[in-house]
């Protein structure tokens, strides 16, 4: 097309009026100079005026051609659709905005979910050429990943066949500063360079920062921690934090919008060469060379991400074919770190649920619509019979109805965000302030702005769901028999009765599905609520200090007012699965993986767990590390059946496979090869909440005053206000000694408060299905009841009772509710029981049954009151003035 040709098209589209003028007087030029032609030619002036009409053709077909050749028509069209469309919903406002409010709450939901998605899947970082960052590890034979230790990171910085440059960084450590609650991370001294990050106030770290261990004290903070936690200071450069108790000079404040590569946002970056002054075990510098370090590269321009994998799993396997077998590495690993969360395949399979979940909302709402389009078309049958037999083509007509659907979608997509923009408003707000108040300062989220993605993917669902419940009803409306159509008759065959079956089937399925959810989570909830954990946690404050602050924190909690008992253990109850060592019972009993937990004498009387049989630890126990042990309830029935476990030995296998804890826990397996015990307490959770009482738990000796344990201190009064007595006590007296203080009924509350969260939503969706069905049910008998308006009033001329024709309207749409409740709920059935093979969890339980029957009731019940009406109004109908209008 050249420009010439597109300039012409546009005056034609802009300038209608004009140049359909322009046209009508050019043809009319072209017939007079045609018959002046003829008449020369000694033609009479009619039958001259009457050959060039045979000649020229009809006036407005040429017309048309003309069009045609404009290439426009399509838009031409469309215009004239949206201008019909609009006429319409102009005679009838009630229709539209219904249709307009119920799609809007589809999409509002959904773009809340794909807003929440594209900030942390989609969204690229704030750094230089994002989509050429990767984070570099190897696997073993056993599939476990790598972190790097500080030589091999110096190694592959200076060998390194894939990247032209790289960074390391150690895992995300929290700090006190002030009262706030900070989180940080060791870097290399490159690692703003590397990644383009430049500084808002005063400067970056510089590679001179992070060249000797121990030297530079320094740090950087985020642009959000600058401003919400300083109050964005001026004189921020001139002050120092307290980050574990050491003083750390504050030399820039980074650009606004970098939050690190975290999945978390975070406060301050600090050189990694202060690893010997922050970390409380051993060195990053030390003999030991412990795996720390996340080593993250930018990819060479030469390199695609395959050639680079190929590259790395060849230096891998060299680097590592000097260790023991199960050491070698057998294929690299590169994930893209771009986004914060990396689009991977688990995370694409975590998140498909959730949008399914969010998707069923938005298809129950199309279907609603699909059966008011589907109503409003047949109640134009005779219109569109007509068109048809005025020539007008099937296609034509379809695509005039789905122009009626997308006019509909667009303003529905303009009040879904509106939805949304609230949604997520009102979603922050309620997580800050239902969140147990010591851990809110944990909740750091990325903003939720919408950006081109987000309004991209709103205009394609919008699209998507007029075509979803514009199709249907605009085939069907138009398939009719032209006669019949004409004069608005339907057979008893006709399709569109069939259709709406359909769609209140599915709408009920879809609602079953998701309130059976809702209530399985719902009674997992309760579950939770009404767990008996076996330990008193009101009244005790669990902290988290560092050990070379140990003698001093206990001195000042020995002089402070208000505390009754401190008592130290190897991890905190409630958060984190137990670590778990092989032991056995006797000489004919097999080896049982059993959870073990370090703990004070002093444990059982913070937490007020009784031991039932035997005796506690003794101080010197404690301090010694003896070779002891209290077992729990349930442990001593599993080992010793039957029996008194008191004064048994308990035999501990070496080399222990350890299971993976959430929680870290820092004391490792026993050291002594047996033990034996002299104490059985009562069951509790010590380990994860959501597994319930341990199912093994041995207590082993360990005392407050030694290193590696969490400190638990029972104190008068109520426990909130203690935390905030202590924590100014320790910012005055050892600031930086003190990284954490919670009260224990805050740590259950935020063990249990993921579960509330998925409960408050599933509900929500739930509820929502729900009502939407309700109204898609109603809103199908009252139509079907006006359909039938003649037939219901025979019934009654020939004697049929009220409440026989009530309930011939109920019984169709309880056969709907029915088919609907048992698909839904075999759907249901079948999700569970997959969940529940893939979730550890004792707490889901096995298939539950009353929730399945509960929902299936809540939806049959619904859908029951859903048809009273319309049944009731069906019974009401007066058969004469029904016949008479005939």
């Amino acid at each position: 097309m050249t420009w010439k040709d597109l300039r012409l098209r546009l005056r034609a589209l802009l300038f209608q009026r004009r140049v359909e003028d322009e046209l009508d007087e050019e043809l009319r030029f072209h017939i007079e100079m045609e018959t002046r032609k003829n008449v020369q030619r000694g033609m009479p002036p009619a039958e001259a005026g009457r050959k060039v009409g045979v000649d020229f053709g009809g006036f407005p077909q040429v017309k048309e051609a003309c069009r045609e050749m404009r290439g426009l028509r399509l838009i031409e069209t469309t215009l004239q659709d949206l201008r019909y469309a609009f006429s319409g919903f102009r005679r009838t406002p009630g229709f539209a905005l219904t249709v307009i409010g119920t799609i809007a709450l589809g999409l509002g939901l959904n773009t809340t979910l794909f807003t929440i998605f594209n900030a942390y899947v989609l969204q690229p970082l704030s750094v230089n050429d994002p989509y050429r960052l990767y984070q570099f590890t190897w696997a073993n034979r056993a599939q476990e990943g790598h972190r790097f230790s500080w030589g091999e990171f110096r190694d592959f910085e200076r060998q390194n066949p894939a990247f032209s440059e790289v960074v390391a960084f150690n895992r995300v450590s929290f700090a006190r500063v002030e009262g706030h609650l900070m989180l940080g991370q060791m870097v290399t001294g490159n690692y703003f360079e590397m990644l383009g990050v430049t500084a808002m106030r005063g400067r970056t770290l510089l590679p001179a920062d992070a060249t000797v261990p121990g030297s530079a004290p320094v740090a950087v903070l985020s642009f959000d921690a600058w401003t919400n936690k300083f109050g964005s200071d001026p004189n921020i450069l001139e002050k120092q934090i307290p980050i574990r108790g050491h003083n750390l000079q504050i030399v820039g404040v980074a650009q606004a919008g970098f939050r690190g590569l975290s999945e978390v946002p975070l406060d301050y970056w600090v050189p990694v060469t202060l690893a010997p002054l922050l970390e409380q075990d051993t060195s990053l510098f030390g003999p030991r060379q412990p795996e720390r370090l996340t080593l993250v590269g930018r990819l060479r321009p030469d390199l695609t991400p395959r050639q680079a994998q190929t590259t790395l799993t060849a230096w891998a396997q060299r680097h590592t074919e000097s260790l023991p077998d199960a050491a070698h590495a057998t294929h690299a690993i590169l994930r893209s770190r771009a986004t914060v969360v990396p689009l991977e395949p688990a995370v694409v399979a975590a998140a498909v649920p959730v949008f399914v979940a969010f998707g069923m909302v938005l298809l129950i709402a199309c279907a609603n619509v699909a059966n008011m389009m589907l109503a409003r078309a047949m109640a134009r049958q005779r219109e569109i019979g007509i068109r048809l037999a005025m020539g007008a083509g099937r296609a034509r007509l379809i695509r005039q109805l789905l122009t009626e659907s997308v006019a509909l979608a667009v303003p529905a997509a303009v009040a879904g965000f509106a939805i949304s923009s609230e949604s997520i408003r009102w979603g922050q707000w309620l997580v800050f302030n239902t969140m147990p108040a010591s851990f809110r300062e944990f909740l750091t989220m990325m903003p939720l702005q919408p950006d081109a993605r987000v309004f991209c993917f709103m205009l394609a669902a919008a699209v998507l769901s007029a075509v979803l419940f514009g199709i249907a009803p605009a085939i069907q409306a138009t398939r009719s028999s032209v006669m019949q159509a004409a004069r608005g008759e339907f057979t008893t065959d006709f399709r569109p009765a069939r259709l709406r079956s359909a769609l209140v089937v599915l709408q009920v399925s879809v609602s079953v599905l998701l309130l059976i959810c809702a209530t399985v989570l719902i009674r997992i909830n309760q579950r939770m609520q009404q767990l008996e954990v076996g330990l008193q946690p009101r009244g005790v404050v669990v902290m988290d200090l560092q050990e070379r602050f140990r003698e001093r924190v206990m001195q000042h909690l020995s002089a402070a007012a208000g505390i009754q008992q401190i008592a130290a253990a190897g991890k905190v109850p409630f958060e984190g699965y137990l670590p778990r060592v092989p032991v056995v019972a006797g000489e004919d009993s097999g080896q049982v993986p059993a959870g073990y937990l370090y703990a004070s004498p002093e444990y059982f009387e913070v937490f007020q767990l009784p031991i039932l049989r035997g005796r506690n630890f003794t101080r010197d126990e404690a301090l010694s590390g003896a070779a002891v042990a209290i077992v729990s309830q349930a442990t001593a029935q599993r080992l010793w059946p039957g029996r008194d476990a008191v004064g048994r030995e308990l035999r501990i296998l070496p080399n222990p496979q350890q299971r993976r804890s959430l929680a870290d826990p820092r004391a490792g397996p026993p050291a002594f090869a047996s033990a034996q015990v002299i104490g059985v307490a009562r069951d509790a959770v010590n380990g994860w909440v959501g597994e319930g009482p341990d199912s093994t738990c041995v207590y082993f000796p360990t005392a407050p005053t030694r290193a590696g344990n969490a400190l638990f201190v029972r104190v008068r009064g109520d426990a909130a206000a203690a935390v905030r007595r202590l924590d100014a006590m320790f910012t005055a007296a050892t600031p930086g000694a003190v990284d954490q203080l919670h009260t224990m009924e805050d740590v259950l509350g935020a063990q249990i408060y993921p579960f509330r969260a998925m409960y408050w939503i599933s509900a929500a969706l739930g509820g929502l299905a729900l009502l939407l069905t309700i109204s898609g049910i109603y809103g199908v008998l009252s139509y079907v009841v006006t359909q039938r308006t003649k037939e219901i009033g025979i019934r009654v001329a020939l004697g049929a009772r009220p409440g026989a024709v009530a309930a011939l309207v109920l019984r169709q749409s309880m056969r709907f509710a029915f088919a609907g409740a048992i698909i839904g709920g075999t759907a249901a059935i079948g999700l569970l029981r997959l969940v529940a093979s893939q979730v550890d969890m004792k707490l889901l339980g096995s298939l539950d049954w009353l929730a399945v029957g509960t929902g299936m009731a809540l939806v049959s019940a619904s859908s029951a009151a859903a048809a009273w009406l319309p049944s009731r109004r069906a019974a009401g109908i007066e058969p004469v003035s029904t016949l008479r209008c005939d």
